[in-house]
């Protein structure tokens, strides 16, 4: 196996704005066999994911519509960090707008790549201690969220059993119930 690594030739200019992303063409050499390829990379801001639990030790879900399945999805709150805006002030954001909680102690667990295989963002995850409604949703139009909490063992119980769908709520659960383990 060779250690040289992929060599970017040039990047076409982006050519589709896709709302959430756009989309950029790269050439680039391939260490293996010396070809040049053309691949798409999808570009846009980096997101947060809360896992944001009550003082009654609740954990505050989205239960999201998702048009890619045409499906609810029970998932941890969260969205896009704004332009000018950090991954913190994102979180507390998404986890107001769309559920109208907020939570004094926050936790940065660490960030995943979105998807590796052709986006180029990440996935900044945290938690969120002593959660309690303070407000109300203000969703986007394209958003359909009903809110619902569950007690931190369902909440363990369904991740572990696979009833989630959405990979940024399993990667930010595992994140905080370890956190959690550990006694912050």
């Amino acid at each position: 196996m060779k250690n040289e690594s992929w060599e970017r030739l040039y990047s076409e200019p982006e050519t589709a704005d896709l709302n959430l992303f756009k989309a950029r063409f790269d050439h680039l050499r391939s260490p293996l066999n010396g070809k040049d390829i053309r691949i798409v990379t999808l570009t846009g801001n980096d997101s947060a994911t809360v896992m944001a639990v009550t003082k009654d030790d609740n954990v505050v879900m989205a239960d999201n519509f998702r048009f890619g399945i045409m499906a609810y999805s029970l998932e941890l709150p969260g969205g896009m960090v704004d332009a000018g805006e950090d991954h913190q002030q994102a979180a507390k954001r998404e986890l107001l707008e769309e559920t109208g909680y907020s939570a004094p102690d926050w936790y940065y667990l660490g960030c995943v790549a979105a998807n590796p295989v052709f986006m180029d963002s990440y996935v900044h995850h945290y938690l969120a201690i002593g959660a309690e409604k303070t407000g109300s949703q203000t969703l986007d139009d394209g958003e359909d969220i009903r809110v619902q909490e569950l007690p931190l063992e369902e909440f363990r119980k369904m991740l572990f059993n696979g009833e989630f769908q959405h990979p940024h709520t399993e990667s930010a659960a595992l994140r905080g119930l370890g956190r959690l383990e550990r006694g912050l």
